[in-house]
Protein backbone atom coordinates (compact mmCIF):
# COMPACT_ATOMS: atom_id res chain seq x y z
CA UNK A 1 0.00 0.00 0.00
CA UNK A 2 1.09 3.35 -0.88
CA UNK A 3 -0.18 6.62 0.65
CA UNK A 4 -0.70 9.73 -1.23
CA UNK A 5 0.16 13.12 -0.08
CA UNK A 6 -1.73 15.84 -1.59
CA UNK A 7 -0.54 19.46 -1.40
CA UNK A 8 -3.08 21.86 -2.70
CA UNK A 9 -2.00 25.10 -5.06
CA UNK A 10 -3.78 28.55 -5.12
CA UNK A 11 -0.92 30.95 -5.79
CA UNK A 12 0.38 30.88 -2.26
CA UNK A 13 -2.53 32.96 -0.66
CA UNK A 14 -6.16 31.52 -2.50
CA UNK A 15 -8.17 30.61 0.07
CA UNK A 16 -10.34 28.64 -2.59
CA UNK A 17 -8.57 25.41 -2.74
CA UNK A 18 -8.46 23.82 1.25
CA UNK A 19 -7.61 20.95 2.80
CA UNK A 20 -11.18 19.63 2.88
CA UNK A 21 -12.06 20.17 -0.75
CA UNK A 22 -9.11 20.17 -3.01
CA UNK A 23 -8.77 16.03 -3.37
CA UNK A 24 -11.57 14.94 -1.98
CA UNK A 25 -13.38 13.90 -5.63
CA UNK A 26 -9.86 12.67 -6.22
CA UNK A 27 -9.52 10.30 -3.45
CA UNK A 28 -13.08 9.01 -4.19
CA UNK A 29 -12.01 8.06 -7.62
CA UNK A 30 -8.95 6.46 -5.84
CA UNK A 31 -10.46 4.74 -3.48
CA UNK A 32 -13.18 3.73 -5.91
CA UNK A 33 -10.09 1.98 -8.24
CA UNK A 34 -8.79 0.40 -5.01
CA UNK A 35 -5.07 1.28 -5.91
CA UNK A 36 -4.66 3.07 -2.53
CA UNK A 37 -5.13 4.15 0.72
CA UNK A 38 -5.33 8.26 0.58
CA UNK A 39 -4.61 10.79 3.07
CA UNK A 40 -4.19 15.34 2.14
CA UNK A 41 -1.68 16.75 4.13
CA UNK A 42 -3.70 20.68 4.77
CA UNK A 43 -1.54 23.51 4.84
CA UNK A 44 -3.86 25.72 6.94
CA UNK A 45 -4.57 29.14 6.45
CA UNK A 46 -0.92 30.85 4.75
CA UNK A 47 -2.41 33.69 3.04
CA UNK A 48 -0.21 36.14 5.01
CA UNK A 49 3.06 33.43 4.88
CA UNK A 50 6.23 34.46 3.36
CA UNK A 51 8.89 31.93 2.16
CA UNK A 52 9.96 29.30 4.32
CA UNK A 53 6.16 29.37 5.92
CA UNK A 54 4.72 27.83 3.43
CA UNK A 55 7.32 25.12 2.93
CA UNK A 56 7.62 24.57 6.76
CA UNK A 57 4.41 23.62 7.11
CA UNK A 58 4.58 20.96 4.41
CA UNK A 59 7.55 19.73 6.23
CA UNK A 60 5.82 19.51 9.91
CA UNK A 61 2.94 17.70 8.25
CA UNK A 62 4.39 15.37 6.53
CA UNK A 63 7.00 14.94 9.83
CA UNK A 64 3.47 14.32 11.70
CA UNK A 65 1.85 11.87 9.51
CA UNK A 66 5.10 10.10 9.75
CA UNK A 67 5.57 9.45 13.11
CA UNK A 68 1.87 8.74 13.62
CA UNK A 69 1.43 6.37 10.69
CA UNK A 70 4.96 4.37 10.13
CA UNK A 71 4.35 4.57 6.61
CA UNK A 72 8.70 5.17 6.08
CA UNK A 73 9.38 6.10 2.27
CA UNK A 74 6.30 4.42 1.13
CA UNK A 75 4.60 7.69 -0.18
CA UNK A 76 4.11 9.75 -3.09
CA UNK A 77 3.72 13.63 -2.28
CA UNK A 78 1.70 15.18 -4.86
CA UNK A 79 1.19 18.90 -5.56
CA UNK A 80 -0.84 20.96 -8.09
CA UNK A 81 0.09 24.36 -9.15
CA UNK A 82 2.37 25.78 -6.42
CA UNK A 83 1.88 22.71 -4.59
CA UNK A 84 3.77 21.21 -6.85
CA UNK A 85 6.50 23.62 -6.37
CA UNK A 86 6.62 22.81 -2.71
CA UNK A 87 6.35 19.26 -3.19
CA UNK A 88 9.91 19.76 -5.34
CA UNK A 89 10.88 22.51 -2.60
CA UNK A 90 11.05 19.84 0.48
CA UNK A 91 13.92 17.93 -1.34
CA UNK A 92 16.16 21.34 -0.49
CA UNK A 93 14.66 21.36 2.84
CA UNK A 94 15.03 17.91 3.54
CA UNK A 95 19.12 18.43 3.01
CA UNK A 96 19.22 21.20 5.16
CA UNK A 97 17.43 20.25 8.18
CA UNK A 98 19.64 19.07 10.74
CA UNK A 99 17.38 18.72 13.59
CA UNK A 100 14.12 16.50 12.39
CA UNK A 101 14.17 15.06 9.11
CA UNK A 102 11.59 13.13 7.46
CA UNK A 103 11.53 9.56 4.97
CA UNK A 104 12.32 11.25 1.83
CA UNK A 105 9.20 9.91 -0.89
CA UNK A 106 9.72 7.19 -3.61
CA UNK A 107 7.44 9.74 -5.74
CA UNK A 108 6.73 13.07 -6.52
CA UNK A 109 3.92 14.19 -8.95
CA UNK A 110 3.68 17.11 -10.10
CA UNK A 111 -0.04 18.74 -11.70
CA UNK A 112 0.51 21.73 -13.49
CA UNK A 113 3.52 22.78 -11.53
CA UNK A 114 5.34 25.94 -11.42
CA UNK A 115 9.06 24.84 -11.67
CA UNK A 116 10.84 28.33 -13.03
CA UNK A 117 9.24 31.11 -10.92
CA UNK A 118 10.85 33.99 -12.89
CA UNK A 119 9.72 32.27 -15.85
CA UNK A 120 6.27 32.32 -14.64
CA UNK A 121 6.54 36.04 -14.04
CA UNK A 122 8.33 36.47 -17.52
CA UNK A 123 5.81 34.74 -19.71
CA UNK A 124 2.17 35.86 -17.55
CA UNK A 125 0.20 37.33 -19.96
CA UNK A 126 -0.32 40.08 -17.03
CA UNK A 127 3.35 39.90 -15.36
CA UNK A 128 2.83 42.98 -12.64
CA UNK A 129 0.24 40.41 -10.94
CA UNK A 130 2.42 37.30 -10.90
CA UNK A 131 5.11 39.69 -10.02
CA UNK A 132 2.72 40.94 -7.14
CA UNK A 133 2.67 37.29 -6.03
CA UNK A 134 5.89 36.12 -6.13
CA UNK A 135 6.58 38.91 -4.43
CA UNK A 136 4.20 38.27 -1.34
CA UNK A 137 5.15 34.54 -1.40
CA UNK A 138 8.37 35.00 -1.95
CA UNK A 139 9.88 38.73 -0.78
CA UNK A 140 11.38 41.38 -3.24
CA UNK A 141 15.02 39.67 -4.06
CA UNK A 142 14.55 37.67 -7.07
CA UNK A 143 17.76 35.83 -6.39
CA UNK A 144 15.84 33.62 -3.97
CA UNK A 145 12.76 33.03 -6.54
CA UNK A 146 15.33 31.55 -8.72
CA UNK A 147 17.19 29.41 -5.92
CA UNK A 148 14.04 27.91 -4.82
CA UNK A 149 12.72 26.74 -7.98
CA UNK A 150 12.91 23.59 -8.68
CA UNK A 151 14.04 23.62 -12.74
CA UNK A 152 17.38 25.09 -11.35
CA UNK A 153 18.12 22.77 -8.58
CA UNK A 154 21.87 21.63 -10.14
CA UNK A 155 21.63 18.36 -8.87
CA UNK A 156 18.78 15.79 -8.35
CA UNK A 157 21.41 12.98 -7.50
CA UNK A 158 22.34 14.78 -4.26
CA UNK A 159 18.91 15.95 -3.17
CA UNK A 160 17.23 12.72 -3.56
CA UNK A 161 19.07 9.70 -4.02
CA UNK A 162 16.46 7.22 -2.96
CA UNK A 163 13.72 8.59 -5.73
CA UNK A 164 12.39 6.41 -7.92
CA UNK A 165 9.55 8.55 -9.64
CA UNK A 166 9.17 12.07 -10.69
CA UNK A 167 5.83 12.89 -12.67
CA UNK A 168 4.82 15.42 -14.06
CA UNK A 169 1.05 16.07 -15.34
CA UNK A 170 -0.06 18.94 -17.39
CA UNK A 171 -3.57 20.45 -18.31
CA UNK A 172 -4.18 20.66 -22.34
CA UNK A 173 -6.15 23.87 -22.14
CA UNK A 174 -3.82 25.30 -19.04
CA UNK A 175 -4.51 28.99 -19.15
CA UNK A 176 -2.48 29.86 -16.54
CA UNK A 177 1.02 27.57 -16.45
CA UNK A 178 2.74 27.71 -20.25
CA UNK A 179 3.88 24.29 -21.18
CA UNK A 180 7.47 25.70 -21.13
CA UNK A 181 7.62 25.16 -17.46
CA UNK A 182 7.13 21.08 -17.54
CA UNK A 183 10.03 21.40 -20.67
CA UNK A 184 12.36 23.01 -18.08
CA UNK A 185 11.61 21.08 -15.27
CA UNK A 186 12.02 17.80 -17.88
CA UNK A 187 15.24 19.04 -18.67
CA UNK A 188 16.37 19.80 -15.15
CA UNK A 189 15.57 16.12 -14.56
CA UNK A 190 16.77 14.31 -17.02
CA UNK A 191 20.49 13.32 -15.99
CA UNK A 192 18.96 11.87 -12.35
CA UNK A 193 15.93 10.06 -14.45
CA UNK A 194 18.83 8.50 -16.64
CA UNK A 195 20.12 5.95 -13.59
CA UNK A 196 18.60 2.43 -13.42
CA UNK A 197 15.33 2.10 -11.27
CA UNK A 198 14.36 5.61 -11.80
CA UNK A 199 11.47 6.85 -14.38
CA UNK A 200 10.37 10.72 -15.36
CA UNK A 201 7.35 11.03 -17.08
CA UNK A 202 4.85 13.47 -18.50
CA UNK A 203 0.86 12.88 -17.89
CA UNK A 204 -1.40 14.80 -20.63
CA UNK A 205 -4.82 15.87 -18.88
CA UNK A 206 -8.03 17.06 -20.19
CA UNK A 207 -9.26 20.61 -19.72
CA UNK A 208 -7.78 24.12 -17.89
CA UNK A 209 -5.65 24.62 -14.69
CA UNK A 210 -7.70 24.31 -12.07
CA UNK A 211 -10.06 21.51 -13.35
CA UNK A 212 -7.88 18.23 -12.50
CA UNK A 213 -8.78 19.07 -9.02
CA UNK A 214 -11.96 20.74 -9.04
CA UNK A 215 -13.36 17.67 -11.27
CA UNK A 216 -11.29 15.15 -9.51
CA UNK A 217 -10.38 12.54 -12.18
CA UNK A 218 -7.49 14.75 -13.72
CA UNK A 219 -6.04 14.27 -10.23
CA UNK A 220 -6.64 11.13 -9.57
CA UNK A 221 -5.77 9.57 -13.14
CA UNK A 222 -2.75 11.42 -12.73
CA UNK A 223 -1.91 9.91 -8.82
CA UNK A 224 -3.02 6.34 -9.75
CA UNK A 225 -0.89 6.12 -12.99
CA UNK A 226 2.16 7.54 -11.07
CA UNK A 227 1.72 4.68 -8.07
CA UNK A 228 1.47 2.04 -10.73
CA UNK A 229 4.81 3.48 -12.10
CA UNK A 230 6.06 3.19 -9.07
CA UNK A 231 4.45 -0.77 -8.45
CA UNK A 232 6.79 -1.73 -11.62
CA UNK A 233 9.70 -0.14 -10.26
CA UNK A 234 9.51 -1.83 -6.90
CA UNK A 235 9.11 -5.14 -8.75
CA UNK A 236 11.50 -4.40 -11.26
CA UNK A 237 13.95 -3.82 -7.71
CA UNK A 238 13.25 -7.17 -6.20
Amino acid sequence: MYWVIFIHGGAWRDPDPTATNFAAKAVVELFNSGVAEVIEGPLGDERQAIHPDHLNDVISGIQYLQRKFLFGDRYLLSGHSCGATLAYQTLIQQSMDKLETHVVRQAIVGVAGLYDLPLLRDMDPIPPMCQQLLRAAFGTDETLWRDVSPATYSDFETLWPTGKLAVMAYCEDDEDVSLVQLDTMHHALKLWGEKKGRLVKTINLKGGHDEAWRKGSGLASAVEKSINYTQELSSIGT
